[in-house]
């Protein structure tokens, strides 16, 4: 019996969240000490008496790896496609094997090669960016993550684009709709509407990326401090956190680019759940640290929640 390693691994990662993350936003004080301090990080970190059991941990400006990572890996992927698509080109047997791996040697092209590689490419785009973000424009304050976190994180990017891969025209062992050949021809509506709200949330996360790291800078443009301060500007006069949301926009984006594809609304609710619950865990961090935090702000979603 084959196994649809991708799926299962999203949603184990998404029951993490929704479980764990549940008991501590209802239950935190019922808990055994090891549970926040494995799930909180960064500023809101876990501040009570250390647990018993020994919790791994990295320096939160690790994050830097996820990116390194994904600046290799996603081009990669656009590649293979690119040399598919455009040249015709054959898939060599070890991606062939892998991705049987991952999603299993039943798998079927499910979306149009035009959508496919309009995916990869603005999936490729997001991992430069975020590369050169956390090179050169974010601060990392001295907080620490778990390990555990840190392993996710490389999970998340590998298994983002393999999610795209597994059923893609070309790279699965049955594709009698869709031919492996990128056409103008097969664009949708939902392509156009996907790609345009994905570089819109892609735009703003970026401002918001620059307006954080500007909280701890002069005006000479030279790091003073490290401190958490309330941000302001753009979509911040909104939510408390419009980076998680527009993260979540993208993926729903991508959603959109590739409807019709069965793997990635997992790679989806694992990003929805993940992106809301650490919305709303630095929301209350916020309420609880600054007396003239704006009361009209809300944590994840304008107006809502």
């Amino acid at each position: 019996m084959e196994f649809n390693l991708l799926k299962i691994c999203f949603t184990l990662m998404t029951l993490f969240i929704v479980v764990i993350g549940g008991l501590i936003n209802n239950f935190e004080k019922c808990l055994p000490a090891f549970f926040a301090q494995t799930f909180r990080y960064g500023k809101f970190a876990y501040k009570g008496k250390p647990s018993s059991i020994v919790v791994l941990e990295v320096p939160k400006r690790w994050f830097k790896h996820f990116y390194v990572f994904a600046g290799i890996w996603s081009p990669l992927c656009l590649g293979l496609a690119a040399h598919i698509y455009f040249l015709g080109g054959n898939v060599p047997q070890i991606v062939t094997y892998g991705l049987d791996l991952l999603g299993t040697s039943h798998r079927k092209a499910s979306v149009s090669a035009t959508s496919v590689f309009i995916a990869l490419a603005l999936l490729t785009l997001q991992s430069w960016r975020r590369l050169y973000e956390t090179f050169f424009v974010s601060i990392f304050s001295d907080s620490n993550i778990n390990l555990a976190h840190y392993i996710i994180g490389f999970l998340h990017y590998f298994g983002a684009m393999a999610a795209v891969l597994v059923e893609a025209p070309g790279l699965t062992p049955i594709s009698i709709e869709h031919k492996a050949v990128v056409s103008l021809s097969e664009l949708r509506w939902t392509d156009v509407v996907g790609a345009a709200l994905f570089l819109w949330a892609w735009l703003h996360q970026y401002r918001a990326a620059n307006i954080l790291s500007d909280l701890r800078k002069n005006k000479k443009g030279e790091v003073v401090t490290l401190k958490h301060n309330i941000p302001s500007g753009d979509w911040f006069e909104l939510v408390s956190s419009p980076h998680l949301l527009c993260e979540t926009l993208m993926y729903l984006a991508v959603s959109l680019i590739l409807l019709g594809n069965y793997t990635w609304p997992f790679v989806f609710f694992w990003v929805l759940s993940n992106q809301m619950e650490t919305a709303l865990l630095t929301h209350w961090w916020y309420l609880s640290h600054f007396k003239d935090y704006p009361k009209e702000r809300h944590a994840f979603v304008p107006y809502l929640l």
